[in-house]
């Protein structure tokens, strides 16, 4: 049991019945008082009632034995302070409470101050070295000044840790971010991404509203932001995703930023706080104004880790803009590769696009992802590119093909697989895949290889289905079209046959999303 305190070791001089002014309060630091001594709460309690640290004001726990305290630690992992009495129900207690706080709950933030009437129980300097406490003090050491400055030093140092550990948390998620940026297909994807990260440098919700100064189209290969010359909203959250896609001049809520834009004096990576919130202005080395407007109110955000973060977003932003621009120069060889081919062929007009264009839907609805869709969409273009090598005799024949002349015709899956797999460009690479085998059958009996079942490459299955459904439901020199409903009929004859049966069965059942009209 603790020594009780009496009064001749405080002092309440700081005690007054008149009603002071106070300033505005921002939130309280929760202090628990960990002791099988009401008094001991009481007086504590009493001396600390009026005190404040940098705004903030005290909330006091109760707990009076060690079962409790734990229980109270456990449901309030924000404890600010923890004051805690060494012999309670047992006589190391409240040593059984510091285990349980630092290694069970790992909680590493909560300052303990260890209080104890009996320092032979628990000797000042053994209890330092083999505990993680923070501050070792005899009850009757506890005098208003005293406990006044040991507040003092504790609070300061747990607002610290908070600091450092929110830094900490929060440079982890602009490393995380820096390696995700580039995952996304689009700048609207990207732009996203750079909003939902924000959500990390502050404490409340906000609206957050994404503004970019759009240029005209540029020339050698660079990529666009906007066809258009107007400062358009990118991207959005919150209120302000109604406005996506619209110039911001036309949206009157929005005028005092649209204002605030066309002044064009501010300088670039500074926070300025106009309206309901603060707008950030960055000019990376495209040449673009970039804006950044977040509704909330400042004490909400912590803007160092924001500059940090928006300087490497910045750096991003050029990147993912030269990468694109590398990325469409890719497609666009590609497609054009495969429009050359299409084009030598005057009966499958609008053959590639038709493929590509299904071939994304088809890949949606079996799970791929959008940027893998794309590169399936592009890739399928070139399916039929070794078709270059093959005499013109052949393929323009009208009549019946002889045996010699379809053999012939099947080694356009060999040639095509030669032209593209020298490549170590992983679109390629996938195209010369689907070149190769999206003749193969379910079944085994297809052409080159023969290969049958999940032996056939994913691509090539579901570009089997594809091709032979736009192939019957299109003219050709050799035939005329057949109606949908006769196409779907032979895909279901086929299934297990030519076509892997799953696939048929996601096409036919989302047939609407993945036909095109072109």
């Amino acid at each position: 049991m603790s020594k009780m305190l009496e009064s001749k070791d405080i002092e309440l001089d700081f005690l007054s019945d008149e009603e002071e002014i106070k300033p505005r309060l921002y939130g309280k630091y929760k202090i628990v008082i960990a002791d099988d001594d009401e008094e001991v709460h009481t007086v504590t309690k009493m001396i600390l009632k009026d005190f404040e640290f940098e705004g903030k004001t005290l909330e006091f726990i109760d707990a009076y034995n060690g079962k409790e305290t734990k229980e109270v630690l456990l449901n309030n992992p924000n404890t600010a302070i923890l004051f805690l009495d060494v012999v309670m129900e047992e006589q190391n207690s409240g040593l059984e409470v510091v285990e349980y706080l630092r290694k069970t709950l790992k909680n590493k933030m909560t300052r303990i101050i260890l209080r104890t009437g009996q320092p032979g129980e628990a000797p000042e300097e053994k209890v330092i070295k083999e505990y993680d406490i923070n501050d070792y003090r005899l009850k009757t050491e506890m005098t208003v000044t005293r406990l006044h400055t040991t507040m003092y030093s504790a609070l300061r140092n747990y607002r610290d840790m908070l600091q450092i550990d929110k830094n900490r948390r929060g440079l982890e998620k602009i490393i995380e971010t820096s390696a995700n940026l580039f995952k996304h297909n689009t700048l609207d994807q990207f732009l996203s991404n750079i909003l939902s990260q924000l959500s990390c440098f502050y404490q409340e919700d906000a609206e957050i509203l994404y503004i970019r100064e759009a240029s005209t189209k540029l020339s050698n290969g660079f990529v666009t932001l906007d066809k258009s010359n107007i400062t358009t909203i990118a991207s959005a959250t919150g209120k302000y995703t109604e406005y996506i896609g619209e110039n911001i001049e036309d949206i009157s809520e929005l005028e005092y930023i649209s204002r605030w834009i066309k002044e064009d004096l501010h300088e670039s990576g500074k926070v300025h706080f106009i309206g309901k919130g603060f707008i950030i202005k960055n000019s990376g080395e495209n040449n673009l104004n970039n804006y950044i407007f977040i509704e909330g109110d400042s004490e909400l955000y912590d803007f160092n880790l924001i500059n940090l973060f928006l300087t490497n977003y910045s750096v991003a932003l050029n990147n993912y803009i030269l990468n694109n621009m590398i990325l469409n120069t890719q497609k666009e060889i590609i497609t054009t590769l495969g429009e050359v081919v299409e084009n030598h062929f005057e009966d499958t007009a609008g053959h590639v696009q038709r493929i590509s264009e299904m071939m994304y839907k088809f890949a949606l609805h079996n799970s791929f992802s959008s940027s893998e869709a794309e590169v399936l969409k592009i890739a399928s273009t070139m399916h039929d590119i070794g078709k270059i090598a093959i005499p013109d005799a052949i393929l323009k024949k009208r009549g019946k093909l002889t045996e010699d002349e379809f053999a012939t015709i099947k080694e356009h899956t060999i040639f095509g697989n030669k032209i593209l797999n020298k490549s170590e460009l992983d679109i390629l690479r996938i195209a010369a895949e689907i070149a190769l085998n999206h003749h193969e059958k379910y079944n085994g009996t297809g052409y080159p290889n023969g290969l049958s079942r999940e032996d056939i490459p994913l691509s090539s299955r579901m570009m089997a289905i594809i091709d032979v459904f736009d192939a019957m439901t299109h003219k050709r020199v050799y035939k005329e079209a057949i109606s949908i409903e006769e196409t779907l009929e032979y895909l279901k004859n086929q299934k297990g046959l030519h076509f892997d049966p799953k696939l048929v069965d996601i096409f036919i059942e989302n047939l609407n999303d993945i036909l095109i009209d072109v």
